[in-house]
């Protein structure tokens, strides 16, 4: 299944492409912005801004791995994971109301195929950090690197409006995504289900940014 993430993130990215031409044509931007997130919210059923909510709330609460990982499985929203969704929730609308006409389609396209491209190359290139097992443990197949078949598919993307567009997508990916994963190696000795989908949405908001500077 894990295979296929970047696929569906292509074409979460179509449907969101659809979307934003439908609902632009009668939304202003603030207001087409604004559906625009609520649409990427809802396609995950809001499942990724819960895992970067319950991962803020562990892996920036400083506390000692096995009390990281409980406050991670806590379903109740801390300060941190608040603050992370809100200000995840922010930056989205503003880089999207930022996005040039010309290549908004492209953004709108990318950041939800590297989101998900994030989300197999954890599974394929981390460790599990439970030991206990969970939720997510069945997804994590570390060494398969066939997983990654599919994971170049996002970074042609930007190509498309130019070379040092896609350089800078490129380069913007790799080096959020590896800060990621040596951050939760040292606090947690690997990744979970929840900081899947916190990376997802790093990822994806970063990529957006990128877009709108």
């Amino acid at each position: 299944m894990a295979l296929y993430f970047p696929v569906v993130g292509l074409l979460v990215g179509c449907l969101l492409c659809g979307f934003d031409f439908l609902c632009g044509r009668f939304a202003g931007s603030e207001m087409l912005a604004i559906l625009d997130v609520l649409f990427l919210a809802f396609i995950s059923g809001g499942l990724h801004l819960d895992g970067l909510a319950d991962a803020a709330d562990g892996l920036l609460a400083h506390r000692p791995r096995e009390k990281t990982l409980e406050i991670m499985r806590d379903q109740r929203i801390g300060a941190m994971g608040a603050l992370a969704l809100i200000f995840c929730v922010l930056m989205k609308y503003a880089a999207i109301r930022e996005l040039v006409e010309g290549n908004r389609w492209i953004w709108l396209l990318a950041a939800p195929a590297f989101a998900r491209t994030a989300q197999v190359a954890g599974l394929a290139l981390t460790d599990y950090a439970r030991k206990d097992g969970g939720i997510g443990e069945n997804l994590f197949q570390r060494k398969k690197f066939r997983l990654l078949l599919f994971s170049p598919a996002a970074a042609v993307i930007p190509f498309f409006i130019g070379t040092e567009a896609g350089m800078q997508a490129l380069l913007l990916f790799l080096i959020v995504t590896a800060a990621f994963f040596s951050f939760c190696g040292k606090r947690i000795g690997g990744m979970t289900g929840d900081t899947i989908g916190a990376l997802s949405e790093i990822v994806e908001t970063c990529v957006l940014v990128l877009g709108g500077l």
